[in-house]
């Protein structure tokens, strides 16, 4: 996510950074990370950490090359999280928090524990407990104000099966307009620890949105195949019909608030 402040200096948010990240910044033309937030710590959300590291880089021999002093100017990147999340960071890539061999490098990084609403740049954000299963993660809500003072938001929950009504409430709260929500919905056939389609369906029309996008989709069904069972249950789901649109999320996709 990227916004715009008064100044004028964007300010880029990264949700997740997975083992496939390198690829994503090069092919996307990412180039620059002010924070992270980390909904928790399954490898395919995590994996890609190290990755952080030309973004923010800290060196443990002298420099001379430019580049390389400029990134050594940089604060270390945020990385927001709840407390076990943090705790797998920690032990995960303990190397970087502990001094390193001459001729190494390590993403400069500062974890954060977060319970409460926070600001980065111009967006207010608000971590959303969700679980995935038996493992308690975080869903999360970006809000910002338009030209015109209208608060717009965007909701992220991935990779979760329940939600209590006081994280729903809470998204209510702080929403204002919620533009965009991205939910979980892994499959058409039942999971453990996932929302299946229609039960994404359902979570979604008791939180409210004007664009539902699902999203963590497994290949046993075509992109086609899930539009078309979409369509067939909106009308089974009361109040999902007051939104403008429910679709699966696709790679490349771009939403604006």
């Amino acid at each position: 996510m990227s916004d715009t402040a008064a100044d004028g200096k964007e300010t880029h948010i990264l949700v997740d950074v997975g083992p496939e990240f390198r690829i994503q910044a090069l092919e996307n033309n990412i180039r620059n990370v002010d924070a992270l937030l980390l909904t928790h710590s399954h490898a395919d959300h995590l994996h890609g950490l190290d990755d952080l590291r030309i973004f923010s880089t800290a060196f443990s021999h002298p420099v001379t090359n430019p580049l390389a002093l400029e990134l050594m100017k940089k604060p270390p990147i945020p990385i927001y999280t709840n407390e076990n999340t943090l705790k797998d960071v920690e032990n995960r890539f303990d190397y970087i928090f502990r001094p390193h061999k001459e001729g190494g490098g390590v993403a400069k990084i500062q974890l954060h524990a977060v319970k409460e609403t926070f600001k980065i740049g111009e967006c207010q954000i608000t971590p959303i407990p969700i679980m995935h299963g038996s493992l308690p993660a975080v869903g999360w809500l970006l809000c910002e104000n338009n030209d015109k003072g209208e608060k717009k938001s965007i909701a992220y929950l991935t990779d979760l099966n329940h939600i209590e009504d006081s994280s729903i409430n809470l998204i209510k709260e702080k929403c204002g307009c919620l533009v965009h929500l991205v939910i979980d919905g892994l499959r058409i056939k039942e999971h453990s620890t996932h929302f299946t389609v229609l039960e994404a369906m359902e979570c979604a029309a008791k939180i409210g949105a004007e664009h539902v996008w699902l999203t963590h989709i497994t290949h046993m069904n075509s992109h086609k195949e899930i539009i078309a069972y979409i369509k067939e249950q909106i009308p089974k789901v009361p109040g999902l019909e007051k939104c403008k649109s429910v679709l699966p999320a696709y790679d490349r996709l771009e939403i604006e608030t």
